[in-house]
C-alpha cells in the first residue's frame, strides 16, 4: 500500500510544481478538517482554489471522473471549515488536476481544471 501512497504524493508534488510555475501561491497541502481533506489550497489573482489531485497509470476512463458527488460534498464541507478559520472575501473555485503517466519514459500528462464544478 505504501507504493500507492508514494505515487499519490508524487502526483501532488507534480501538481504543486505545475501550479507554482503558473503563478499560483500554495497556501496548504493535505489540509484536514475532521474527515475531510483538501489536497492543495492555492490562490491566484484574488481567487481561492480548492484542488483535488488524481494520479493514474494510464487511463481507461478520465481520472477526473473519480471525483464523485460524495467527494465534492466533502470538499465543500472542508472549504467551509477553511473559510471559518481563514476568513476571506475571495471567491472560491473547486478545481482538479489529473496527472496521468502514460509511459515511464515520457513526462506525465497534466490536465488542470481551474473551475471543474460549483456546489
Amino acid at each position: 500500500m505504501a507504493h500507492h501512497n508514494d505515487f499519490g504524493k508524487w502526483g501532488e508534488d507534480v501538481s504543486v510544481s505545475y501550479l507554482t510555475e503558473n503563478g499560483y501561491e500554495i497556501l496548504a497541502r493535505n489540509w484536514r478538517h475532521a474527515h475531510q481533506e483538501i489536497d492543495i489550497i492555492a490562490q491566484r489573482d484574488g481567487t481561492l482554489y480548492f484542488v483535488e489531485v488524481k494520479t493514474r497509470h494510464g487511463e481507461e476512463w478520465k481520472a477526473e471522473d473519480a471525483i464523485t458527488a460524495k467527494k465534492k460534498a466533502l470538499m465543500w464541507r472542508a472549504m467551509m471549515a477553511w473559510k471559518l478559520q481563514h476568513p476571506s472575501p475571495m471567491p472560491v473555485r473547486y478545481s482538479a488536476i489529473a496527472v496521468v503517466v502514460h509511459s515511464p519514459v515520457e513526462a506525465p500528462e497534466i490536465r488542470w481544471h481551474e473551475n471543474l464544478w460549483e456546489l
